[in-house]
């Protein structure tokens, strides 16, 4: 059978097995000690009563040869005293004896009893009598007539009585006993059970803490040292739920910092796995949350640097730094590992922190301005050289050739005004990127816009071939622009079908979507290869550079930025061999 495993009720069973024990000690003690001083008592009686007899019988043993009046004598007293009276001689011949049952023939010299009060003048024994069975206690006293011991006077009785007195005792005894245990017990189970409850009350408090319930708090019941148990176990919840706060708080500051910093941040384990990223890192990653944390770093990059960067900084204690580009995304960062909880150089690192920056964008910045270094470098050298050569004709005679000279002039004037344009293109492009070129709002109707940059382009000379359509709606509400801008925007854009298609149509719509006017220019040209389409808004990109159509590179750069200072968007369609269509929104008045 199984013990209950509380405490109350262990604690119960010790104390309820401790009081029963030393209830039944003290039982057994009582009894034997209650016995012993029955038997006590009943032999000073009877040494008494054996006197008594002895003292009675002094002057009639000797004077009646026949014994008639010693047995009247014995009987009288043995009626008097209740009690067997035997009167014996020194011989152990029986000459007068109260019980019936006892034969004279019998000789008791060497019963314990008379052979004491022969010797010593007084004796006792404690057996069991052979005739009925019953244990008998005996006293004898010497009967001496002139100082010489004459008779042996016994006075016997049963200790059935004394052991149905001892019985009764014990009775009364055990029945206490047991009224003590069951009371000790009942009064110790409330009291453990009690203090037993407090402790659970505290115990159920701690698992409700570490469940995170920091609100819980135990209420004792008593007024004893559990209630000092409960009270440390509230402050120690209090103060508990004070740290995990500033904890949380602390938490949710270094949440919110992570989480809006432009860097990515990781953290790793000394055995490389993952055990934070804030969001920074997985956009500059390309991974999800749920494949970081917990994951190996070797799962989650797959740059074969950055995970060496990791590995020296763990293994030396160090600080390591590495620039990498990251595929397919093309994404350019450098990667510091930072070691946590190592001397330097000194120790292996007990973690890793990988700070990401991304250099993408300066990447682009710097590509960008190498790339507008050599394409201002290409657009310029061609004209300035022509420039250089004519001039040196010019100055080796040609200038005496009237023809000659009005021909180069004429060629020099064409190359000033084309750089003249770079220049300004660039300018222009300048103030719109830097926002120094604030915008004049007002009601546009941009179906006259269309109508007025179609009809320029139908009567202008290398237009030739070019059917210039218009597929307007019949009711066209205004936009909210500029309208010189808007106007360079059309220009820009047919300039740019004209120089790509060679005969065909040229086609300006405009629709309505929702806040927003959407206009779209299409040609029916060459068409630009796919690869080409993301780039057709950057400054001096050209589709085919060994063209020479007179273009700066920079219209299109220039309709991108119109467009977005307008709240707009631009975007392209093309297909290589088919044509192209353009098209920008503008808001709605």
């Amino acid at each position: 059978m199984r013990l209950p495993h509380s405490l109350h009720w262990r604690i119960s069973l010790a104390y309820t097995v401790l009081i029963i024990v030393t209830m039944g000690a003290v039982s057994f003690y009582l009894v034997d000690f209650v016995r012993d001083a029955f038997l006590m008592d009943l032999r000073g009686r009877l040494q008494r009563e054996a006197s008594l007899v002895a003292e009675s019988a002094s002057g009639i043993v000797g004077t009646a040869p026949d014994g008639r009046r010693l047995q009247l004598m014995a009987d009288d007293l043995a009626d008097i005293i209740d009690a067997r009276v035997t009167i014996v001689g020194i011989d152990g011949a029986v000459l007068a004896d109260s019980s019936e049952q006892s034969g004279r023939s019998q000789n008791l010299r060497r019963r314990e009893e008379i052979r004491q009060a022969l010797a010593v003048g007084v004796g006792g024994a404690l057996r069991r009598d052979q005739t009925s069975g019953e244990e008998i206690i005996y006293s004898a006293v010497a009967i001496r007539r002139g100082g010489e011991i004459v008779a042996v006077a016994r006075v016997g009785v049963s200790t059935a009585d004394l052991q149905s007195n001892v019985n009764r005792l014990v009775t009364t005894i055990s029945i206490s006993a047991l009224l003590v245990t069951a009371l000790s017990v009942g009064l110790g189970y409330v009291l453990f059970r009690r203090t037993s409850r407090s402790v659970q009350l505290v115990a159920e408090g701690a698992r409700r803490l570490a469940a995170g319930d920091l609100e819980f708090r135990v209420h004792a019941s008593s007024s004893d040292e559990t209630r000092d148990l409960a009270d440390a176990f509230n402050s120690m919840a209090n103060t508990i739920r004070s740290v995990v706060g500033d904890l949380s708080s602390e938490r949710n500051k270094l949440t919110a910092v992570l989480d809006t910093m432009a860097d990515g941040v990781v953290v790793l384990e000394a055995d490389g796995k993952v055990s934070l990223m804030n969001r920074a890192a997985e956009l500059l990653l390309d991974v999800g949350a749920s494949e970081t944390v917990g994951n190996r770093l070797v799962e989650v990059v797959r740059d074969y640097e950055i995970q060496q960067t990791v590995q020296k900084s763990i293994e030396t204690g160090r600080i390591w730094q590495v620039e990498v580009e990251l595929l397919p995304s093309r994404t350019f960062l450098s990667a510091i590992a930072t070691p946590l909880g190592a001397v330097d150089g000194t120790t292996e690192a007990s973690g890793v922190l990988l700070t990401l920056h991304d250099l993408t964008r300066m990447m682009q910045v710097e590509t960008t301005r190498k790339e507008f270094v050599s394409n201002v470098s290409h657009e310029l050298r061609n004209p300035l050289a022509s420039i250089k050569a004519m001039v040196d004709t010019l100055e080796d005679g040609a200038i005496e050739e009237r023809s000659v000279a009005v021909d180069f002039l004429r060629r020099i004037s064409g190359d000033v005004d084309r750089m003249n344009g770079i220049v300004n293109d660039l300018l222009e492009l300048s103030h719109l990127e830097g926002g120094f070129a604030p915008l004049h709002l007002s009601p546009v109707d941009l179906r006259h816009l269309v109508e007025e940059v179609l009809e320029k382009f139908r009567n202008s000379s290398g237009a030739e071939g070019l059917e210039f359509l218009a597929d307007l709606p019949d009711t066209l509400s205004t936009v909210t622009g500029e309208s010189g801008k808007l106007r360079q925007v059309l220009v820009n854009l047919v300039e740019n079908a004209i120089r790509h298609t060679a005969e065909g149509k040229i086609t300006i719509s405009i629709l309505d979507e929702g806040r927003f006017q959407k206009v779209r220019v299409a040609d029916t040209g060459t068409g630009i290869p796919r690869e080409h389409l993301p780039h057709v808004f950057e400054r001096f990109y050209k589709v085919d550079r060994s063209r020479s159509d007179g273009g700066t590179g920079l219209g299109l750069a220039i309709v991108k930025h119109i467009v977005q200072a307008h709240g707009g968007e631009v975007g392209v369609e093309s297909e290589e061999g088919v044509g192209s269509t353009f098209e920008f929104t503008i808001p709605r008045s």
